[in-house]
């Protein structure tokens, strides 16, 4: 472990330095600016200069691969008649639905995702605009309190003495 991050040797394209350490997220491999994940803390000590270049390659093609791409299309249906965007059937954590562009409508419990038509999609995204148009108008916020003028403070009346013990 002291001997990370370890130098694996010079990139074949620019001959810049190529690491592999374990840094904070995991075990790396480090060239310029590029940072790609290693499967297993191991590969750090394992990985030779091919499969180095290899991940850092995969990683430059396909930079946000893993994180936030957001589910794949179950079928693709062609483009929007009206809008010319993509009509997709995605499979969500929800149940099937249909999206195109912004637009998402839920498929009808009994319609088997497969089933859906270009027609029927388009249908269904009509009838969800429709229903997003009349949302209610947000609630009015309450008036500002009003803040009472500062009045002066009473004067205590003196404590009174107690009588003394004869």
């Amino acid at each position: 472990l002291l001997a990370l991050p370890r130098k694996i040797g010079p990139h074949p394209e620019d001959g810049q330095m190529i690491e592999a350490g374990l840094g904070r997220f995991g075990p790396y491999v480090r060239h310029d600016k590029t940072w790609a994940n290693l499967p297993a803390i191991e590969d750090v000590f394992e990985v030779g200069l091919n499969r180095a270049v290899a991940l850092i390659a995969e990683k430059r093609a396909n930079p946000r691969a893993g994180r936030g791409q957001g589910p794949k299309p179950l079928k693709e249906l062609g483009p929007h008649p009206a809008t010319g965007e993509s009509v997709a059937v995605m499979d969500g954590r929800y149940g099937p639905y249909v999206k195109s562009g912004k637009v998402n409508a839920n498929i009808p419990k009994g319609k088997s995702p497969e089933d859906v038509t270009l027609d029927d999609a388009v249908a269904l995204l009509a009838e969800r605009e429709g229903k997003a148009a009349t949302k209610k108008p947000a609630r009015k916020k309450a008036a500002p309190k009003k803040t009472k003028t500062a009045t002066p403070a009473k004067k205590k009346a003196p404590a009174k003495k107690t009588a003394a013990k004869k």
